[in-house]
């Protein structure tokens, strides 16, 4: 089953990128998305604004704002001889270019007002109006407009391409002739975006029924180069050419409209002047031939004028202010152009294989990672993309797509994820219903965690293994009745059984009283040596616990007094599913279970109740040495020819008595003796440390002995009948 969910898991990780990838392109083709990837993009023009580029100094911009209407009346009110004035006032400081972005399409109530406008306009060879292109498809017959006496602005003839999606109209709300006559035109649509109101693209060349003119920014660039518009050419969805005076070209991008994508800068940067306050200056100027500082030089400068007052019509979002005078916007463009700052945007098709190819390689990086790191890691590579983006859109002004790459980047990963939350959950219920039968729930619950399944048949591995048994349970089988000795073993094994899985052991099993555990499998442990010794250290406490408990409880003297012996060994077993073909159990077998079970047997035989092999104390105390052992002996078990250390297990040193300390002390010298065949010496220490052993010999209790009167006895008997003369301290166990 694991391998046929691993080929399903693969098969997802490379399926499921492709579709998504074919879903973006689809998505993508539609512009169901562009709305969002434009927030994203006015996010990223504000947050590289503090270090935009100056504009190019030879755009100056005139405002008619609110002083200008204060102090010259309402718009309405505004007569063209004003306009006139201003721009006889400007021959005083004469700009290379004065382009109007205002509207002159019907004739003044005083014609004298629009013969002084023309007047003033006809001393400015770089003059400009606006007018606008009436983008409504009626055509209305006997109407030649744009009027044939638009003075030089004659239609341009070099359009290579496609011109269906042009700005187009069937009218043109041109100047009056009078104005026409003496200065250029350009019209100055900018469409707004129907979801934000934001002007993100603005057409360069626009066709008025057969005839294509061009913009109030392009007739400005025209002007600057002295182009007139045969010598233009544009190629729809590539680029427009207008010939320079050093002899090269401005190419200029354009899209398959016609349009040029704008490249916004901080407008702020883009100052505007009060018209009224200008006119001012200008009229100073020629008195006294003082400039003021903080005013636009205007000699040879491009003069772009246009309407900034809050109460004026002419305002429109920027990805910078909810309401920007959109003359502005014009002035951005030609600052795009003249500065050659143009924006593009990444293409699709690359893009979609990019992130394709970022979604396969995450994807296969994180299958086997941890859910938590395959969840947060997606976001991580987002968080990454999205500075990237920001700095290349910054350095670059290239705009790399986000939302919908990002998106189908995160359903790619979220498919994933689902899908491996789904082949685990089905994985754990396999090995529930495949080893819930036969494995202790413990045992289970470890190997779902771990995801590991345990080698049937069987694995070597170095555990450390735990037998106990109850001193004496044949007299508690005689003396309990049933329900009683039944009730007493759940209370017992199920306290005993909590340490011993707590502390990250594993039960076995049951033998009536006798619990068999091992530490280190079916899961690795480490340092399962001094694990398994703090567990017999905890178990010993809780029995005293117990003891305490039922004494309280007025039980028999039996049950008060219960003790438990445990014996530990560390070694190589073999772990695994043993047993017949129909019925078998996790279990572990080998030569170091049976020493395990030997050490308990023989603890009887010191008078301890904890009792583990040298090996076992040496891995403990190269993990930790905070615990007190007792040497014991150098035994052969029953059943062994190699002989082995064995050791009591005291206690932490931290709760070890000054008593006890001494009794360990005055032990070890008998031991010490013991080995040199010292026998009255070896007597004379063990006698002194028998009076401190915490266990003295007490029928009531149920205690025999202690390790030291074991070894006044055997010394007694060496020292009547000696060893042999070649005697290396080991001693040949009789018995189980």
């Amino acid at each position: 089953m694991a391998q046929k969910e691993t080929r399903r898991r693969l098969l997802t990780l490379l399926v499921t990128p492709v579709l998504t990838a074919g879903l973006m392109a689809l998505i993508w083709s539609t512009g169901f998305v562009s709305e969002l990837e434009n927030v994203t993009v006015d996010r990223r023009f504000r947050a590289r604004a503090s270090t935009d580029p100056a504009p190019d100094p030879r755009i100056a911009l005139i405002g008619i704002g609110d002083h200008s209407l204060k102090k010259a009346g309402r718009w309405e009110e505004w007569t063209r001889n004003i306009h006139g004035a201003f721009a006889d006032a400007l021959g005083a400081r004469p700009p290379k270019i004065i382009a109007f972005d205002l509207f002159f399409s019907e004739p003044s109530r005083d014609p004298s007002h629009d013969e002084a406008f023309a007047f003033a306009l006809e001393l400015h060879p770089g003059a400009i109006t606006g007018m606008r292109i009436d983008e409504t498809t009626a055509r209305i017959e006997n109407d030649p407009l744009p009027p044939p006496y638009l003075q030089g602005t004659r239609p341009i003839t070099n359009v290579t391409g496609d011109t269906s999606t042009m700005l187009h109209g069937t009218r043109a709300n041109a100047p009056i002739r009078l104005l026409a006559e003496v200065a250029w035109t350009g019209f100055v649509n900018c469409p707004a975006s129907k979801s934000d109101g934001m002007r993100r693209a603005i057409p360069l060349v626009g066709l008025v029924q057969d005839n294509i003119y061009p913009s109030l920014v392009l007739q400005i660039l025209m002007q600057l180069e002295g182009a007139s518009s045969e010598d233009i050419e544009v190629v729809m969805g590539d680029s427009i050419k207008v010939p320079k005076i050093n002899g090269s070209f401005w190419e200029i991008p354009i899209d398959k409209s016609g349009a040029m994508a704008i490249n916004y800068r901080n407008t702020e940067l883009l100052e505007i002047t009060d018209y009224v306050a200008t006119m001012g200056e200008l009229g100073g100027y020629q008195e006294t031939g003082t400039w003021p500082a903080g005013y636009p030089t205007l000699i040879d400068q491009i003069v772009l004028v246009g309407q900034s007052a809050e109460g004026l019509q002419d305002l429109g979002p920027t990805p910078y202010s909810a309401r920007d005078p959109l003359f502005r916007v014009q002035a951005t463009a030609l600052n795009n152009i003249l500065q050659s700052d143009y924006i593009s945007v990444a293409p699709k098709g690359p893009s979609i294989v990019v992130w394709l190819l970022v979604a396969w390689l995450t994807l296969f990086l994180l299958r086997k990672a941890p859910v938590a790191l395959e969840m947060i890691f997606p976001f991580l590579i987002v968080a990454a993309y999205g500075l990237v983006s920001f700095y290349i859109f910054k350095y670059q002004s290239l705009i790399l797509p986000f939302v919908l790459p990002v998106a189908g980047f995160i359903l790619i990963h979220t498919t994933a994820i689902g899908d491996r939350l789904i082949a685990e959950l089905q994985e754990k219920r396999y090995i529930k219903g495949v080893f819930g039968s036969y494995v202790s729930p413990e045992v289970v619950e470890q190997i779902v965690d771990s995801g590991k399944l345990p080698e049937l048949g069987g694995e070597e591995a170095d555990i450390s293994i735990l037998f106990s048994d109850i001193q004496g349970f044949s007299t508690f089988s005689e003396q309990l009745s049933p329900v009683e000795l039944v009730d007493l073993m759940v209370e017992y094994l199920s306290e005993m059984t909590d340490i011993i899985t707590d502390d990250g052991g594993t039960l076995d099993k049951y033998i009536g009283d006798a619990i068999d555990a091992m530490y280190g499998a079916p899961l690795f442990l480490d340092n399962h040596a001094y694990v398994a010794v703090v567990s017999t250290i905890r178990m010993q406490k809780k029995q005293i616990e117990l003891q305490e408990k039922w004494k309280s409880e007025g039980r028999k003297d039996l049950i008060q007094n219960m003790r438990t012996r445990i014996g530990l060994n560390t070694g190589t077993a073999v772990v695994g599913n043993m047993g017949s073909v129909r019925r078998f159990n996790y279990t572990m077998m080998g030569d170091s279970v049976n020493l395990g079970a030997r050490c308990e047997s023989g603890a009887k035989s010191y008078g301890v109740y904890t009792m583990i092999t040298d090996r076992t104390r040496t891995a403990a105390v190269s993990a930790k040495d905070d615990i007190i052992y007792r040497y014991l002996d150098q035994i052969i078990v029953k059943g062994r020819t190699q002989p082995v250390k064995v050791h009591e297990v005291v206690g932490f040193r931290r709760e070890t008595s000054s008593a006890t300390l001494d009794c360990l002390d005055l032990y070890e010298q008998g031991i010490n003796a013991y080995l040199k065949s010292q026998w009255s010496e070896a007597i004379s220490k063990f006698e002194q440390a028998a009076k401190l052993e915490l266990f003295q010999p007490s029928k009531k209790d149920g205690i025999l002995t202690n390790p030291s009167s074991v070894m006044i006895d055997r010394c007694r008997i060496y020292k009547s009948s000696p060893p042999p003369l070649d005697w290396d301290g080991v001693f040949q166990m009789t018995s189980k």
